[in-house]
């Protein structure tokens, strides 16, 4: 006979019954003798299963769990049952309908008599919206961090951009890829014209058709442009009904963002997508900042190239034009700028014809790398040349120039080398303004730095200097060079120095312009430059080295049939000088190819020479662009884009150089 029960016991569990409707919260009891498992009907109605044909088994229970769930809530249980101990666990059941629900269950394991676990009694409620609130928060604070990275990694990328194309390389690099778009162009304004300034993943027809047209163009980009406010279509739909006769072939949504800065419109971007996109409301402001970002960075990169291409215009023309038909000996010049900032700075080089008779060999550097730097370097060359050309002695020289930066009164100051150079006897003074060494080249391999005493740098009052004699023998080279050849950070200059020697003499017994090119290897023209490096190699000729004949044809770029008469000229002159057709056929064929770059891709003037030798014929292209020329390996179903690789295969060497305000381009025929 069971014991009454309690007072009043009916009542309390009536109200917990009702407590536990309200709330949805089932309950479960698992005897683990009998494995026999009981649940409530609030408990089955979460499971989905009719609580009259539940078969009480704990498999049936595992069974409902999600897969990704089933083995993490088995080893829960296991451990409380091991432990005897609580149980908490939350978890996904799938319905027979195939609807997901989360759930969170508490229980407790209970022992018998002997301490042996035997049941776990416990609840469990429905917690699937409160979940699903949390995943959508979740969900907001990620998009809000990830549109915060995105913002982060775009400023930090245009604060790095100096030109142009660095800005437009980062929209359609950095930016695109980050927003997950298909394609991105970039327009700029140009006297209320919209230019095209780089555009990918769209069709170069559409470019080339939008490019150049005015703000009143009724396609959707001119038109954020001209009523400086962003446009978007999320579909096709959109974009048909707002743009009927704007029809876009691809894609599945689109944005349009105008650029403004100062109040004023710059220019534009294109944003295109292959997906339909909500574009919600933060969406659409992510991408108005970032147009606002690109605006500025624009304007200030404007600024950059304007400064750039003025001092480079100002430093190329304060570098000499020609160094080169001093009879005897045979030089080359090589001039690279440094790559950070404005590369641009106060390196200067010059080869001076003297009245003596004799050749002036000059490197100097002037502090800093602004356009304040290289006007500093432009007086100080001319000033050299002035006081070499008046046939000062060679520490007069220096010295007249060191007073001359002295009274400029910039507060910069400067290094130099100077070598006044005989090149009969090959007999020379050295003197030195705090600048590294010249190097002399021996023909047969030694290499040896004159160490001249020199004396303080440019721009100390009163400073006084002295030389140095050095001799260089027939078919040795001397080598002038700046610091930003030898200096380097975590090495001294007087291991730069003997790095440059190293390579130095490997290329002993090779003509100026190959050995020019070797000292410089390491360092351009596509390597990272700290600093300008300026190179000057001086090597007396041989007996048989000298020039025989040299002759020069202008070219007036844009007349009808240069190219012809180029290679007329060539053909022409080697047959009078007696050069086997061997040598006239692939020389004027490179002569085609050598013109047709200068006139294409060149600027201002542009020349052709041939110079003689005795074992060799010089073929020569000089224009007013400084950029040097590259080889394009030209597709096989290409019809153009081979010239200079023609050279490389026609020619016994070829090479350019850097020349005042442009370059000169040769290829050398062995005769």
């Amino acid at each position: 006979m069971s014991p009454p029960e309690p007072a009043g016991y009916s009542v309390l569990l009536g109200r917990l019954e009702l407590a536990l409707d309200a709330s949805g919260i089932g309950s479960f009891d698992w005897h683990l003798a009998t494995h026999e498992l009981i649940w409530d009907d609030r408990l089955c109605r979460l499971f989905g299963v009719d609580p009259a044909t539940f078969d009480r088994r704990i498999e049936s229970f595992y069974e409902g769990l999600h897969p990704a769930d089933r083995n993490r809530v088995r080893e829960l249980i296991g451990r409380a049952i091991d432990e005897v101990g609580e149980y908490s666990a939350e978890y996904r059941v799938i319905r027979p309908d195939g609807t997901t629900r989360w759930v969170e269950a508490r229980g407790r394991v209970f022992a018998d008599a002997d301490g042996q676990p035997e049941r776990l009694i416990g609840v469990a409620a429905d917690f699937t919206d409160r979940h699903d609130n949390w995943r959508r928060e979740q969900d907001a604070v990620r998009a809000e961090w990830e549109r915060a990275a995105l913002i982060t990694a775009v400023t930090r990328a245009l604060a790095e951009a100096l030109t142009l194309k660095d800005v437009t390389q980062v929209l359609t690099g950095t930016m695109r890829g980050a927003i997950g778009a298909s394609a991105l162009g970039v327009v700029l304004m140009e006297s209320d014209r919209l230019r095209v300034i780089d555009a990918v993943g769209y069709d170069p027809q559409v470019v080339a058709d939008f490019d150049g047209v005015g703000l009143t163009d009724p396609r959707p980009l001119a038109e954020a442009v001209r009523t400086r406010s962003p446009l978007f279509a999320g579909d096709a739909d959109t974009f048909a009904a707002r743009w009927p006769d704007a029809a876009e072939v691809d894609g599945a949504a689109w944005a349009y963002l105008p650029m403004v800065a100062g109040g004023r419109p710059v220019g534009g971007f294109a944003v295109r997508w292959d997906k339909p996109q909500p574009f919600t409301s933060d969406d659409r402001t992510l991408l108005v900042a970032l147009g606002g970002l690109a605006a500025q960075s624009f304007e200030r990169a404007r600024l950059y190239d304007a400064e750039h291409e003025l001092v480079a215009g100002l430093q190329r023309v304060m570098l000499p034009r020609r160094t080169d038909g001093i009879p005897g000996v045979s030089t080359a010049c090589r001039y690279l700028p440094s790559t950070d900032g404005l590369q641009v700075g106060g390196d200067w080089y010059d080869v001076i014809a003297l009245p003596s008779g004799q050749v002036g060999l000059v490197v100097g550097d002037v502090e800093g790398h602004t356009a304040h730097a290289a006007a500093v370097m432009g007086q100080l060359r001319i000033g050299v040349r002035a006081y070499a050309a008046e046939g000062h002695r060679p520490e007069e020289v220096m010295a007249r120039t060191n007073r001359l930066l002295v009274e400029l009164e910039t507060r910069l100051l400067a290094t130099c080398c100077y070598v006044a150079l005989d090149p009969v006897t090959g007999d020379g003074v050295v003197v030195r303004a705090g600048h590294p060494p010249p190097i002399v080249v021996r023909a047969d391999g030694a290499v040896e730095i004159v160490e001249a005493a020199g004396g303080l740098i440019l721009g100390v009052q009163d400073a006084e200097y002295r030389t140095v004699r050095v001799h260089v023998g027939p078919g040795d080279a001397l080598v002038l060079v700046t610091d930003g050849l030898v200096e380097t950070p975590g090495r001294t200059i007087d291991d730069g120095l003997a790095a440059v020697a190293e390579r130095a003499a490997v290329g002993a017994g090779d003509n100026a312009e190959r050995l020019a090119d070797r000292i410089v290897e390491p360092v351009g023209p596509a390597g990272h430059r700290l600093d300008d490096v300026a190179v000057v190699v001086a090597r007396r000729d041989l007996g048989d080295e000298s020039r025989i004949d040299e002759a020069r044809h202008p070219i007036a770029r844009g007349a009808q049939g240069a190219i012809g008469r180029s290679r007329a000229f060539v053909s022409r002159t080697l047959g009078r000088w007696g050069i086997d057709e061997s040598v006239v056929e692939p020389a004027v064929l490179c002569t085609s190819e050598l013109v047709t770059n200068a006139i294409r891709h060149g600027e201002g003037l542009v020349e052709l020479a041939l110079v003689r030798y005795p074992d060799r014929v010089r073929l020569v292209v000089e224009d007013d662009s400084p950029r040097p020329p590259r080889v394009v390996k030209a597709p096989a179903t290409s019809t153009g884009g081979r010239g200079l690789d023609v050279v490389d295969r026609l020619s016994a060497a070829w090479g350019s150089e850097a020349r005042g305000t442009g370059k000169i381009v040769w290829a050398e025929f062995t005769t």
